[in-house]
């Protein structure tokens, strides 16, 4: 694919096989780091069909994003200024890519300077954000709606793993009501920790955009805060959450409407990371999974008020 430099104005140089991108690989056909003639290393991803019009959309968001300073590798635009390349009816997009160091696994979740850096980017994505209007007029996601598909499909497919999720559905039940009114932001759509590039303990670069929309407005939060619990579910009571939830507190971000539900939406947001598993057929993740959330449906009373307690709220 390197010879695809040219749509940007680029003289090839050569593929690098040796770098190991960071992220989702199975979010386009095909990606490939690449180097042109002065040395730069690029992320080239071939796209799917289909994913032109959103992609397009992704990269006018991320341009805006990267002239506040907010930390992301913004795809380049091609030589007609658009931000998906076309070339014989196939479609690209060309980003820079950005070196960082490994995240050491669990213990990053005891680490506070960490949560510091993550809630400081959440701030900034939220703030950036609402100057941001190209995702208004995509269609709403309702994650009442996204459960009650994937636990259909569940019911005769796998009953055993319908079974054992279907009694924490009922935790997420004043979610669902109020998910309509929640208060809304821009939102990376998919932010943990792994979607993060790291320079040491500082947030260098976020990635795998693709499920950027209008969320509630603490979704990103939650999505992290559920990523971070699996690790250890003490961890959400400990070492980088309160940090993280101060800092937002802090920077008026922690908004107080969704504040109140945001232990279902962790929990909610589970189902999507269980769908997951099962598209990787990951047994293994599956198994952990139903623990998690069954864990978590049980003692999801028990959240907010320690949360609360750590942050001086009365």
């Amino acid at each position: 694919m390197i010879e695809r430099l040219t749509l940007w104005g680029l003289a090839p140089g050569r593929h690098i096989p040796d770098i190991e991108l960071p992220g989702s690989p199975q979010r386009c056909m095909g990606r490939a780091p690449v180097e042109d003639d002065t040395g730069r290393v690029w992320v080239l991803e071939h796209l799917h069909p289909g994913q032109f019009d959103h992609r397009e959309r992704i990269g006018r968001a991320l341009s805006f994003l990267e002239g506040t300073g907010f930390p992301v590798p913004a795809y380049l635009p091609d030589l007609n200024g658009r931000f998906v390349a076309e070339h014989e009816n196939d479609y690209y997009q060309l980003s820079p890519f950005v070196p960082g160091t490994p995240l050491p696994q669990p213990e990053f979740i005891e680490d506070k300077e960490r949560g510091h850096n993550l809630g400081a980017v959440l701030a900034a994505l939220h703030t950036a954000g609402a100057n941001i209007r190209e995702f208004d007029t995509e269609p709403p996601f309702i994650l009442e709606n996204y459960i009650n598909e994937l636990m259909a499909k569940l019911a005769p497919r796998q009953p055993k793993i319908h079974d054992a999720l279907l009694p924490a559905i009922d935790s997420l039940v004043p979610l669902f009501e109020a998910w309509e009114d929640l208060p809304k932001a821009l939102c990376h759509g998919d932010f943990h920790p792994l979607n993060t590039i790291w320079r040491d303990q500082s947030v260098a670069a976020v990635i795998d955009w693709e499920f950027i929309g209008i969320r509630p407005a603490l979704f990103d939060v939650a999505n992290c805060l559920g990523c971070i619990g699996i690790e250890d579910p003490l961890a959400l009571v400990r070492g980088l959450t309160p940090t993280l939830l101060s800092t937002l507190q802090k920077t008026g971000c922690l908004e107080k409407t969704n504040f109140a539900l945001l232990p279902e939406l962790i929990l909610g947001m589970r189902f999507a990371w269980m769908s997951e598993w099962l598209r990787r057929n990951d047994t293994e993740m599956i198994n952990i999974e139903i623990d998690y959330i069954r864990l978590f449906s049980n003692s999801i009373d028990s959240l907010l008020p320690a949360w609360k307690n750590l942050l001086g709220q009365s």
